[in-house]
């Protein structure tokens, strides 16, 4: 097993008594009727003690804030509707660098550190496109060439780009897409065992067999779960030589431009909760998609690759997971059925954030239940519609 890790940040955690169980524990993924819920005990906790606390840019990323204008102000009133009428927690509408309008239902509020869920599976992504720019791995290497423990596993047969396009060929444990029992979740907490631990269990590091006794090979299936994620965050521990949350620190989170701390998941061993486990206020969050697609229109080796990553790679053709949404890209939905121009960070409960290719116009929304989002999907559409301002 790995040895622990320091954290020069762990004396200023605290821990949340009521965050006992993480996101990865599908026992205990909470649910109102057939809808995902994240309670406010998990959207805005601050995590556990041996989380990782960023620090904050030297020049945080200025957000201009401006009132709506023309076509702008119905679609405003329809998302302050929206916002009084459903499970929301705050919502923001971007246009470009500038805030055209955001808002919250309490106890949320400006200071409050909003979980990711999967919408951290994009950070993720843009994590490994940092490496690779930086030349520390490519998308065509091997899992088990950076995580000798599953070597001759067919997880670790699978590339880096299989691993952001879901198809490493394993699949989901549990019905939620988390990978860990309740026995290994609570060894994870106490720090008996690492995510490599659980990574290398023949359960999750086997191909997915059909009932025909095929085994799916790497890249064949789309198959939306926990252990390509979380192996992509190992690989960057390896491959960078420093912890997951640190290399989203630098790479990620500093050149967005944040302005107030972020808490980012990790074990024991600093292997990050890298299937989706940020916290951190919505400027924030805003200013990290503004950066997203900054770089998507920009030029250069990250901005190609997040022209990559926003695209389709894989159909979701089983359905189990995103059923709003027609494709996959690097840790990214595509093809959103009422925008199909769109690329969508996506997480439980009622996470998102929507991009588009034609022009600016961002929403972002967390939320405790996930039973409204055909109307922010909507909402969006209407948004993406607009021309741009600048």
């Amino acid at each position: 097993m790995a040895t622990k890790a320091a954290n020069h940040h762990f004396g200023r955690i605290i821990a949340c008594p009521l965050l006992l169980f993480s996101i990865h524990a599908f026992a205990q993924a909470p649910m109102v009727g057939n809808y995902a819920s994240a309670p406010d005990e998990w959207l805005l906790g601050r995590g556990q003690r041996w989380h990782y606390h960023t620090d904050t840019a030297k020049k945080p990323q200025e957000l201009a804030i401006r009132e709506p204008i023309g076509d702008e102000i119905a679609i405003v009133d329809k998302a302050k509707i929206l916002l009084n009428n459903s499970s929301a927690k705050a919502v923001a509408l971007i246009d470009g660098d500038q805030i055209v309008w955001s808002g919250y239902n309490l106890p949320a509020n400006s200071k409050s550190l909003l979980l990711s869920f999967s919408v951290g599976k994009t950070i993720t992504a843009m994590a490994i496109g940092k490496a690779v720019c930086a030349g520390k791995l490519s998308l065509t290497d091997s899992a088990e060439s950076f995580v000798a423990e599953l070597k001759d596993t067919a997880l670790g047969r699978a590339t880096v780009q299989q691993l952001l396009e879901m198809s490493s060929g394993t699949s989901a444990i549990n019905r939620d897409s988390s990978i860990m029992s309740a026995e290994q979740e609570r060894d994870m907490r106490l720090g008996k065992i690492s995510f490599v631990d659980i990574l290398k269990t023949p359960k999750v590091s086997n191909a997915h067999e059909g009932w025909s006794g095929n085994k799916r090979q790497p890249g064949e299936v789309f198959d939306y779960h926990g252990t390509d994620p979380l192996l992509l965050g190992v690989i960057l521990n390896r491959a960078t030589g420093t912890s997951y949350a640190k290399w989203v620190e630098k790479e990620v989170l500093i050149p967005a431009g944040i302005s107030n701390e972020a808490i980012i998941g990790q074990d024991h061993f600093a292997y990050g909760m890298a299937d989706g486990n940020v916290r951190m206020t919505l400027e924030d969050w805003a200013r990290f998609a503004i950066w997203v697609k900054r770089n998507e229109s920009g030029g250069g080796c990250f901005s190609d690759y997040v022209k990559q990553a926003s695209i389709t790679h894989m159909p979701n053709t089983i359905k189990r997971e995103g059923k709003a949404f027609d494709g996959y890209g690097y840790l990214i939905w595509t093809e959103n059925y009422w925008q199909k121009n769109s690329y969508w960070a996506v997480g439980y409960g009622g996470q998102r954030i929507a991009w588009n290719h034609k022009n600016q116009r961002i929403l972002i929304a967390f939320s405790n239940v996930e039973n409204y989002m055909d109307k922010l999907y909507a909402l969006y559409a209407d948004w993406a519609t607009l021309p741009s301002k600048d």
